[in-house]
């Protein structure tokens, strides 16, 4: 386990659990997208498919690449009220060293608030389109926040894991959070607080709950888990180490609950774990 720090101080739990709120609530107003999208959640036209309850990026079409690959592809999969693009600066990353456009894709689920039922649906669909698409038998995921419990859900759903090489997981409640505990007890369990009975952090005291049921293996199959988290996230106040995976190698970053997705060492990170490879050696960086 190792902590590194990303510039900035630390704000206190209360001003940052606010801020996060509100940053909610602006991009739920604007149908789960942080940035000015000019497109509807579940356009497909960035897609080399047809699609069906989703929409997101990827390929070498929309990439601008050429059409070969040499990696094996990556799915991206965002967090609550979040979409496709806050994975962009990941893919700018990849793309200017050793991957193409076939080998980064990104979905945007229909909801930006989506259940792990339905983020389990989309996910078998998309990915199996990605695997056919590049022919490939198995992919990488990289996952942020509510997209990591809805990744483990699929995998353990479907029991997928011989489609997936390796998961990198990013400020995931992995072992619930109290703050969800307390939605889930007030009754909040609707729009963008769909999921805290699923995420509630006294999971182990409900018989067969859906979470107990994804800790019995922490890291299952023959895939290599890699998770992040923020040393001051405030979505993990007094269960700090929820994110971390028995089994996974659990990095710790002075950053927050973003950060943990967005910093320049996230990425960096990420990249080196999915390749193998240091992110600016002159290999990496002269390779086309």
């Amino acid at each position: 386990m190792s902590a590194d720090r990303e510039s900035g101080r630390s704000r206190p739990v209360f001003q940052q659990l606010t801020s996060n709120l509100t940053r909610l609530r602006r991009c739920r107003r604007d149908g789960g997208c942080r940035v000015d999208c000019r497109h509807e959640r579940t356009a497909e036209h960035r897609l080399p498919w047809a699609t069906s309850g989703y929409g997101g990026w990827g390929g070498h079409e929309y990439h601008g690449t050429g059409d070969g690959s040499s990696e094996t592809p990556v799915v991206f999969v965002h967090g609550n009220q979040r979409d496709a693009c806050d994975w962009d600066a990941h893919a700018e990353f990849f793309l200017n060293r050793a991957f193409s456009g076939n080998d980064l894709w990104a979905i945007t689920f229909e909801s930006g608030s989506p259940s792990h039922t339905s983020m389990a649906d989309k996910l078998d669909d998309f990915v199996s389109e990605v695997r056919a698409y590049t022919d490939s038998e198995q992919v990488a995921v990289v996952a942020h926040s509510l997209g990591v419990t809805g990744t483990r859900y699929w995998l353990l759903r479907e029991g997928r894991y011989d489609w997936v090489d390796a998961c990198v997981f990013m400020a995931g409640a992995n072992h619930g959070s109290v703050l969800n505990s307390y939605a889930a007890s007030a009754g909040l369990t609707g729009g963008t607080y769909k999921m805290s009975g699923f995420l509630r952090r006294d999971y182990q005291s409900v018989d067969g709950h859906p979470l107990a049921v994804l800790n019995e293996n922490e890291t299952p199959g023959r895939v290599d888990y890699y998770t992040l988290r923020g040393t001051d996230d405030p979505l993990f106040w007094n269960c700090a180490d929820s994110p971390a995976l028995e089994g996974a190698e659990n990095v710790l970053l002075r950053t927050d609950h973003d950060g943990v997705r967005a910093s320049l060492t996230s990425i960096e990170r990420t990249y080196e774990w999915l390749t193998g490879e240091k992110p600016y050696n002159m290999k990496t960086t002269l390779r086309s």
